[in-house]
């Protein structure tokens, strides 16, 4: 069972990595799956994780294995930066944000 532990927070740190990479490539969205993918098949590679092998699945190579874990881990990686993205705008929406900003920006209502 460690092994959706591992998928779930090398998908975390590719998150966090991709955030970082994506302040550099903010002039593009496409870029984004672009750079999760890229960093996720890294950091399969970088941990010689398979999860096909830790389950006992046959592919053709050792390879592949490492590859589409990657390809996985990026797609946890992208599974988490929208709960994140959820659970920032719950967070935003019961704080009421605006009312916030007016009381410190002593701001009025002209509406």
């Amino acid at each position: 069972m460690y092994e959706f532990g591992m998928l779930a927070l090398l998908g975390l740190a590719v998150l966090v990595v991709g955030n970082v990479v994506y302040r550099y490539l903010s002039a593009a969205q496409e870029f984004w799956a672009l750079a999760l993918t890229a960093l996720g098949i890294g950091a399969a590679w970088l941990a010689d994780f398979s999860l096909f092998a830790a389950w006992g699945l046959d592919v053709r190579t050792e390879a592949i294995g490492t590859t589409l874990t990657g390809f996985l881990i990026a797609g946890a990686g992208y599974f988490w930066h929208e709960v994140l993205r959820f659970f920032g705008g719950l967070a935003r929406k019961f704080t009421d944000e605006a009312k916030t900003i007016e009381k410190t920006e002593q701001l009025r209502r002209v509406a």
